[in-house]
């Protein structure tokens, strides 16, 4: 028999959940449910409706629970579970019935999911305006509505061991790379934690990143995103209470790709990765090369500008890289500030920010307006890059070059620039390399036959090479 016992002791700490006891036949039925993730419509309409409707039928021989369910109630999805999994089950929202032996889990699950709206953090003008939502299914249904087709296969796992949180590794069978599929399952089911509530905690246990500060995954809130990287035999991670995916692997070019460019001419592509390449130098290494300038190199700038350079600094009170350093973290305070604000706050904040980096900050002697430029520039060349981890990346080296350039000069900044270089090309993201198409460079003839190795994913998009 069923220990009921143990579902009563358990009402004690847990008040939301309801145990309903109905005659059924000669026997007893018990109705059971959490009624905070449970639709109580949903119970009322199928199964309490069910049950009333069936001790008018007295007559008819009740064999087993399922098959009389089968007979009258062919809309509702249930299932046949065993006693160690009600828990489980009712606190995903399912509705339990016990009868004798038998334990049978309807789907009950209460609309707790905000609907499906316009990306956030990653906005589009002319592509689809659709994004997650923390609904496990409605994720999986964007982007089955986009791939329609056999090769989509799912694997689902449950991590956290408080959390029991459904999580679905995605890839297209006839596309993957079989051994990157190996790699990537795993790793996802080696990890061993108390908690998994969302798919940032899965990317924190399966990356490398505590070896580079390179972010060797990404993440994406669109289902467009995630069916063109399928597409590109690229494995998706979906996780319920999760509004974003992860994509495997992940590349140093992915970063320079938006998902505006599909809908561009070519040459305009072309035209605008550069720009972006262009942006990831300056915000980088444009605070270091004006401090090695200002600090060491001299000789390097015409003197009418080195004298116009010095007649600005002449008030400030601060070396250069104190200098820079104010403005650089009064930046990021404003940064930080403006992601965390509400929307109706952030025009304040703006205005406040304009003033204080501009006319107070010069007039009160502080920094000189040549300081003001340099920051603002670099600042706005961040912008062009809107994922964190890579944001997190730019400031962790541009805080790296100004140091070295304000002891070492320009010699400083090409070794940081050496660094930098270095470090990615020893990087790999699961097995690949992190410079794929840069280095190693994919012509026709040795992509063949790195494909042919295994060192690449053999149908890369043609366009990101």
């Amino acid at each position: 028999m069923i220990n009921i016992d143990k579902l009563y002791k358990m009402k004690e700490h847990a008040p939301d959940l309801q145990i309903k006891e109905e005659s059924f036949g000669m026997s007893k039925i018990y109705i059971i449910n959490i009624q905070t993730v449970s639709s109580s419509t949903l119970s009322n309409h199928f199964i309490l409706d069910y049950l009333a409707k069936r001790s008018l039928i007295k007559s008819e021989v009740i064999s087993t629970l399922k098959n009389d369910i089968q007979n009258h109630i062919p809309s509702i999805s249930f299932i046949e579970i065993e006693e160690k999994d009600i828990t489980e089950y009712l606190y995903n929202g399912f509705t339990v019935l016990i009868y004798k032996n038998e334990v049978i889990a309807f789907e009950t699950k209460a609309n707790l999911d905000r609907g499906i709206n316009e990306p956030s953090s990653e906005p589009t003008l002319k592509g689809p305006k659709d994004s997650f939502n923390e609904n496990y299914n409605t994720n999986i249904g964007l982007i089955r509505k986009r791939l329609k087709t056999d090769s989509l296969h799912i694997k689902e796992l449950t991590l956290g061991a408080k959390t029991k949180t459904k999580v679905s590794i995605m890839y297209l069978e006839d596309m993957v790379d079989k051994e990157l599929l190996e790699e990537t399952i795993t790793k996802i089911e080696s990890i061993k934690s108390d908690k998994i509530l969302d798919t940032y905690y899965i990317k924190s246990l399966i990356a490398n990143e505590n070896k580079s500060t390179f972010p060797s995954i990404k993440s994406t809130e669109k289902p467009d995103t995630i069916s063109k990287c399928l597409t590109e035999g690229k494995i998706c991670i979906i996780s319920e209470n999760s509004c974003n995916a992860l994509i495997i692997p992940t590349f140093f070019m992915d970063y320079f790709y938006n998902d505006e460019d599909n809908y561009q001419k070519k040459i305009y592509i072309r035209f605008v990765k550069i720009i972006r390449i262009i942006a990831l130098f300056i915000t980088i290494f444009m605070p270091a090369i004006y401090l090695a300038i200002i600090t060491y190199d001299q000789q390097i700038l015409p003197t009418n500008l080195l004298i116009n350079f010095s007649l600005q600094r002449a008030s400030v009170p601060f070396p250069a890289l104190i200098e820079a350093f104010i403005l650089m973290f009064t930046f990021e305070l404003l940064y930080e500030g403006d992601a965390l604000t509400p929307s109706s706050r952030g025009t304040s904040l703006s205005i406040l920010g304009a003033l204080i980096l501009g006319d107070s900050a010069v007039n009160a002697g502080v920094v000189s307006p040549i300081m003001v430029i340099i920051i603002a520039v670099t600042a706005i060349s961040s912008i062009f890059f809107v994922y964190y981890d890579f944001q997190s990346f730019i400031r962790f080296y541009r805080y790296l070059l100004m140091f070295l350039a304000s002891f070492l000069g320009i010699v400083g900044v090409l070794f940081g620039f050496i660094f930098i270089i270095t470090n990615l090309c020893s990087i790999k993201s699961f097995g690949k390399p992190f410079m794929i198409p840069i280095s190693p460079n994919l012509n026709i003839k040795n992509k063949k036959k790195l494909i042919k190795q295994g060192l690449i994913l053999q149908n890369t998009d043609k366009e990101n090479l």
